[in-house]
Parts: structure tokens; C-alpha cells; sequence
């Protein structure tokens, strides 16, 4: 399972300038201004659907073992805590921040990580949305 899991670390480890792609997401979280979504792929996963595009294929969790698995990495589970408190902690609403589908993954991938786990930010962001 640990090396199925590789692919998020690799993804969120990438590159861009001086600053991972990770932080970079979440710079641009807390700035309200992301300059492209397809890091939520991989910053707030979700359970992997058919008839979606090849890069959420990629990115989905193959069933709750798995993000059973994610939310038990310490690395995987540290960055994705910390990556929802910055949207628990922001100024702007989520949905003035993200597209529609954006804001739906992120929906997601919340409900899928309360459930799965005891971590209290899921549950902060889920009644702050009222989702």
C-alpha cells in the first residue's frame, strides 16, 4: 500500500521555482487565488470514480483501504491536516476561492476523511459549509 501511496508524495514534492508544489497550493490557498486546480487532485483526495478525467483516475484513492491507508501515512496526513486548516483559517469563503468542481473535490474529500478519521479539522470545515 505504501508504494501505491508514492504517487501523492511524488506529485506534492514536484518543483515549481524554489517551492513544492504542496506549498505552493497552499500559498495560493491563503492568497484566494489559485492559479490552477489540478493540485486539489492530490492536496485533498478522493475515492476514484469512473468516467472521470485520466488525471483524478490517477490521483483517486482505490477505496476507503486506501484512504484508510493516506489518512495512517505520517507525511500524507500532516500535509492534508495542514491543507484544510488553511481553508478552515481563510478570509475568503471556499466557493469564492475554487471552481464549482473544486470546491466539490474538496467537499470530497472532507466527508470521505471524517469518516475515516477522528482529526477535527474535517469535521470544522464540514459544519463551517454546511456540508
Amino acid at each position: 500500500m505504501e508504494e501505491d501511496l508514492q504517487r501523492f508524495l511524488t506529485a506534492q514534492e514536484g518543483k515549481r521555482g524554489d517551492n513544492t508544489l504542496y506549498e505552493q497550493a497552499l500559498r495560493e490557498i491563503k492568497e484566494g487565488k489559485p492559479s490552477f486546480e489540478c493540485w486539489v487532485r492530490y492536496v485533498y483526495p478522493q475515492l476514484k470514480r469512473k468516467g472521470t478525467s485520466q488525471l483524478t483516475d490517477f490521483y483517486g484513492l482505490n477505496g476507503r483501504e486506501e484512504a484508510k491507508a493516506y489518512i495512517e501515512h505520517p507525511i500524507l496526513r500532516e500535509r492534508l491536516i495542514r491543507a484544510f486548516q488553511v481553508l478552515l483559517d481563510s478570509d475568503k469563503p471556499v466557493y469564492e476561492v475554487f471552481s464549482k468542481l473544486g470546491v466539490l473535490k474538496i467537499r470530497t474529500c472532507a466527508l470521505l476523511f471524517a469518516s475515516l478519521s477522528d482529526e477535527p479539522v474535517f469535521k470544522q470545515l464540514i459544519r463551517k459549509y454546511h456540508w
